[in-house]
């Protein structure tokens, strides 16, 4: 693809976008709810705006939106849910909103799960969420955290093979299940069992495996099998590590 090519792509997803929010910002307006939009918020904390009342409703409201047309992406996800861990709005909800339901009341949607989110007591605890509606105007929540997660399994598939090999680092080990969890240096947490591991030295030591200990690893990637952490096979310590493990 041309550089062109990538610059007009980018102006039109920026425009759509922009199209996107302010649609839903006059929705908003419209049903009589006080609306804030504030460039930097957007550009730091990706809030669309901010809605800070509701027409006769007299409880406190500080909502942060973001809406997007983009379905599953990732790094979106992620930038919004560091934003929405540092409360910088005391609730905020991330809408994935396909264009063809725009015709069909998908904005109508947005604005009743909004209600929802705010106002229901199933979500009082909860301080950020997010939403997918559909083609059909069909929607349903999803917790960030765990979509991003699923993505990151996903990507796992894509980037790494079976039988792969990696570095890492035992984070966790509960010796009365036998089981733990690696970490790596790009913060990919991977899931193993003791009878993963073909080390005899390590099998010795980490029945006595203290929390919060570090033991740096050698692994092989062994898929996801659709569970929430990939597997780790073929676990063992690294070859240039001392004998005595320090």
């Amino acid at each position: 693809m041309a550089i062109g090519d990538e610059v007009t792509n980018k102006l039109s997803k920026d425009d759509s976008h922009a199209q996107l929010t302010q649609q839903l910002h006059d929705y908003f307006e419209r049903a009589g709810a006080d609306v804030e939009l504030d460039s930097n918020f957007q550009q730091r904390y990706l809030l669309d705006f901010t809605v800070t009342r509701f027409q006769d409703i007299h409880a406190h409201v500080n909502l942060g939106v973001h809406v997007t047309d983009s379905v599953d992406d990732m790094e979106r996800q992620r930038k919004f849910l560091q934003a929405a861990r540092r409360g910088i709005v005391l609730k905020s909800i991330y809408i994935e909103l396909v264009d063809t339901s725009l015709n069909s009341g998908g904005l109508l949607v947005a604005f009743g799960a909004c209600l929802s989110f705010l106002f229901d007591r199933r979500y009082s605890q909860v301080k950020s969420t997010g939403i997918r509606i559909k083609e059909d105007c069909s929607f349903n929540f999803f917790d960030i955290e765990e979509n991003i997660e699923r993505l990151e399994r996903m990507s796992f598939d894509e980037d790494l093979e079976i039988g792969e090999g990696l570095h890492g680092r035992v984070i966790a080990y509960f010796t009365d299940k036998g089981f733990g969890f690696i970490q790596t240096d790009e913060e990919r947490k991977f899931f193993f069992h003791i009878a993963n591991v073909v080390d005899d030295e390590l099998r010795a030591r980490l029945p006595a495996y203290v929390p919060g200990e570090v033991i740096p690893v050698e692994f092989q990637y062994g898929g996801n099998d659709g569970k929430k952490y990939p597997k780790a096979i073929n676990v063992s310590l690294p070859e240039d590590l001392p004998t005595n493990g320090r």
